[in-house]
């Protein structure tokens, strides 16, 4: 099975970008459908999509039948993200523009809200017969995701965060899309509540994995790597854990230091690699690396511990994020 994983891999990502590709909304007014097209054009992760087929066929699922309904899981993805890089003030996103750089605000926030209504379109044509079950789990793991963002937000105007309380909107934030990919999987491959609560939590657990690992490359990857701006999450002070950690254990000297690089309107490479320096000098990098191990293997457990079909995809894309490199 091993040597069929990317393979498998492959197919699903094809089949979920034709449908990105071949999305069925009109193209006139241009002013509406072409930032809508460009958003859909870049090819991300679609670990979203990939999880939630991966569930499905857990739990004795077929994959192929729930196609429509991965690909609305990257497309309301995107939305967040076209919306985030406004908010962040990002310009690059998937190796090109972000929306509202190759257009403009305006255009962006059209788009991204017209995204989420098609995404409901998608949603509205399942014929499933747990078709309740799955437009509940999504409505409110949209809304959890939508109250991540919020707490991100107001965490930026924080003077303090604990660890614990940025844990707890990471959970929303990041872990409330990735747990519902899965838990919609359990539901789409009629899954028993049992199997459905597992794969929820291993979904939630990979979502903190991924964001950690996130947050640590935006200092320690490229832009070209990455595919998207780095640097800004630093300079801005985001109370990501990362920051929270090292600032906690920086001297006066270096805190001093940090001032300086701040006057910067950009992170220069010579300023990373300070940062960089503090991170692994205090012990910042370790931490970070130990809590994703952790969580994986919480998940992995999960895993090893609930009767599924198979778990061999699921198994595979943790050990994809344990991995990454962007």
């Amino acid at each position: 099975m091993d040597e069929q994983i990317p393979e498998r891999l492959d197919q699903w990502r094809t089949a979920v970008r034709a449908h990105l590709l071949s999305a069925e909304f009109a193209e006139a007014p241009a002013y509406l459908s072409e930032p809508m097209r460009y958003a859909l054009q870049a090819e991300g992760k679609m670990l979203r999509p990939m999880l939630f087929l991966a569930a499905v066929e857990a739990v004795g699922g077929n994959w192929e039948d729930s196609v429509e309904t991965a690909a609305a899981l990257e497309i309301f993805h995107t939305f967040t993200l076209v919306h985030d890089d406004i908010m962040d003030g990002d310009d690059l996103r998937r190796g090109q523009p972000t929306v509202h750089k190759q257009f403009d605000d305006e255009r962006a926030l059209l788009a991204g809200d017209t995204l989420l209504l098609y995404v409901y379109q998608l949603l509205g044509r399942s014929k499933s017969d747990a078709f309740p079950e799955l437009f509940q789990a999504f409505t409110s793991g949209a809304m959890e995701v939508c109250y991540g963002q919020g707490w991100d937000m107001q965490f930026e105007q924080s003077e303090t965060v604990e660890p614990e309380a940025y844990e707890m909107m990471i959970d929303l934030k990041t872990g409330a899309l990735l747990k519902l990919a899965c838990h919609m999987g359990g539901i789409a491959g009629g899954g028993s509540q049992e199997q459905i609560r597992a794969l929820s939590r291993f979904g939630l657990l990979l979502g903190r994995a991924f964001q950690m690992q996130d947050d640590l490359l935006e200092l320690t990857s490229s832009a070209d790597t990455m595919g998207k701006s780095l640097g800004s999450d630093v300079l801005n002070e985001k109370k990501t854990w990362i920051w929270l950690d090292l600032r906690k254990n920086l001297s006066t000297s270096e805190l001093d230091h940090w001032q300086k690089i701040q006057l910067s309107t950009e992170l220069s490479v010579e300023a990373r690699a300070q940062v960089h320096e503090w991170m692994r000098e205090h012990g910042t990098i370790g931490r970070a690396e130990a809590l994703v191990q952790k969580w994986i293997q919480e998940a992995d457990d999960i895993l090893q511990q609930t009767h599924l079909t198979s778990s061999d995809m699921l198994i595979a894309l943790a050990d994809r994020i344990l991995k990454r490199k962007n």
